[in-house]
């Protein structure tokens, strides 16, 4: 079971009602783009769909679903002040040691961050 927050249900809802969607075995989201139109999200679409976007909104780094999963889990270690456990829940990591590898990623960037605002001192 996956909770979601409840924009992201509201979300969902209202896309079933503008799309007119009926329960079964019809994909809920499909390709809108490419030469797949209407076709069942595979993970290639999801990839261009976040790079495209990304592209959009001025991020000029080189994006994939996994590095938009890697900056919220980095991102929710940093609000709840490194709760190992917590950050577990939210990412659905079977093992701590996971979310680990990100909290020693955290760290290094923090440390490199504060050297370089030292130099600036």
């Amino acid at each position: 079971m996956l909770d979601l927050s409840d924009k992201t249900a509201l979300a969902i809802a209202s896309w079933i009602k503008a799309s007119k969607k009926k329960r079964g075995n019809d994909p809920l989201f499909t390709v809108l783009a490419y030469h797949k139109n209407g076709a069942r999200l595979t993970g290639e679409a999801i990839r261009r769909l976040v790079d495209g976007l990304c592209k959009e909104a001025g991020i000029t780094k080189k994006m994939s679903p996994h590095r938009v999963r890697h900056s919220a889990i980095t991102t929710v270690l940093d609000l709840n002040n490194g709760n190992y456990r917590a950050t577990q829940r939210f990412s659905r990591h079977a093992q701590v040691q996971t979310v680990l590898k990100y909290d020693d990623n955290r760290q290094r960037l923090q440390k490199q961050m504060s050297d370089s605002i030292s130099e600036l001192i």
